[in-house]
């Protein structure tokens, strides 16, 4: 009996290509942005996944002992950190997250989603798969997949960019710092801005988001990301800080 065999790198760079394919298709069917998204997701799943297995063929499982389960994004993205020791960048963090939301929304929920919104997400998440393939799997992505199918990909990178340094020449004019910025949960741009003028807003999709400020450190908080205590709003390291270490110090008169 014949029998279908990829490797975790030659599976991953299936689902990109599906991803190119469906992204594609999506400019006439939209429906079909939803198969994309799904597809580039797991595509940055099991790229996750070959990097670990690179390090060692157990750090896929989630229990080395008991390898059944594989690991999920975010425990990928912990393990090489911790145990691969590949430090991450912020930029491809937040990536990840827009990736995580992305999936668990098409999966879960129903789907409601503005085409230019998916678009600029294909587009930043393809850019991130890209990247990681050069800088971690020895050669890009676009080495790997159709030559055809990536020329049409870049072209919805290349709008998602132009639409990202068009929002970079605006902030620039409206005198935005960059502290002031985080990325958008929505296109996955770092452009959402917890300021005037354009306060809680997204500079590249227009996105709007209930945005906190930390009463202790000033980082600027998504509304899920924000904690509340005796009125005040806090990130979780410093709740933990008012609520633990804080209260100790005073007790010891520190």
């Amino acid at each position: 009996m014949s029998r279908l065999i990829l490797t975790i790198e030659n599976n991953a760079v299936s689902f990109a290509e599906n991803a190119l394919s469906n992204a594609v298709i999506a400019d006439e069917v939209p429906m079909q942005w939803k198969f994309a998204m799904l597809s580039l997701v797991q595509a940055i799943e099991l790229s996750l996944k070959e990097v670990l297995r690179r390090e060692h063929h157990s750090l896929i499982y989630v229990n080395v002992a008991n390898p059944v389960n594989t690991v999920g994004i975010d425990q990928a993205t912990r393990r090489l950190k911790n145990i691969a020791g590949i430090e991450i960048t912020k930029k491809d963090r937040n990536a990840v997250k827009t990736a995580i939301k992305a999936r668990n929304n098409i999966i879960h929920h129903q789907v409601d989603e503005s085409i230019n919104e998916l678009k600029l997400t294909f587009s930043r998440l393809l850019g991130f798969l890209n990247e990681f393939h050069e800088k971690y799997i020895d050669e890009a992505i676009q080495e790997k997949v159709d030559s055809e199918l990536w020329r049409t990909g870049a072209k919805i990178m290349e709008y998602g960019k132009e639409l990202y340094k068009r929002a970079l020449k605006q902030m620039e004019q409206d005198d935005i710092d960059k502290q002031c910025l985080i990325t958008c949960p929505m296109c996955g741009w770092e452009a959402l801005c917890a300021f005037d003028p354009k306060q809680d807003t997204c500079y590249v999709c227009g996105w709007i988001e209930d945005l906190g400020i930390c009463d202790r450190c000033n980082k600027v908080l998504l509304a899920d990301e924000q904690e509340t205590s005796c009125g005040k709003t806090y990130c979780y390291g410093c709740l933990c800080y008012v609520t633990d270490d804080y209260w100790y110090e005073q007790s010891v008169g520190k």
